[in-house]
């Protein structure tokens, strides 16, 4: 999986070098976190890996999550999708495209909070070709499964 995680507040890179779920039953909210591990682009010794973190999210928001990726993981031409999950207060878009030649084929997955989300982040994306972006489906599929499995 070589997938590019962008901040777009800081125009910088790093690495996704794995997706968390936890699974945080019964404190009065939305029992999922989900969670990118990731590596700055030209991190050093001090730089170390860092974590971002998605709101929290219901098993239903957690589901239309992992459709969303893999509806845009098979993705056969150019298209693009949007969901919004106003329980997290997140949109989710997603950008399939496709030139002439296979090698430009690429895979964006836009996440921004809602205008009236309770918990503000800087928006970021996942940026990938269709190959990464459905092992990162099977990725977050296999964590949420996990999560429940574990529940």
């Amino acid at each position: 999986m070589n997938i590019e995680l962008l901040l777009s507040s800081e125009e910088t890179t790093a690495e996704l070098l794995d997706t968390l779920v936890l699974h945080r039953p019964g404190q009065g909210r939305p029992p999922l976190s989900v969670q990118f591990l990731c590596r700055p682009k030209g991190a050093t010794a001090r730089r170390q890996d860092a974590r971002m973190s998605l709101p929290p999210l219901s098993w239903f928001e957690a589901y239309q999550l992992q459709a969303f990726t893999g509806k845009l993981a098979t993705a056969t031409g150019s298209e693009s999708y949007q969901v919004e999950l106003p329980e997290a207060g997140l949109r989710l878009t997603g950008l399939a495209t496709r030139s002439a030649n296979r090698l430009a084929e690429a895979r964006l997955i836009r996440v921004e909070p809602l205008r009236n989300a309770a918990r503000m982040f800087v928006p970021f994306s996942l940026n990938g070709t269709p190959a990464d972006i459905r092992a990162y489906a099977r990725v977050l599929y296999n964590r949420l499964w996990e999560a429940f499995c574990r529940g």
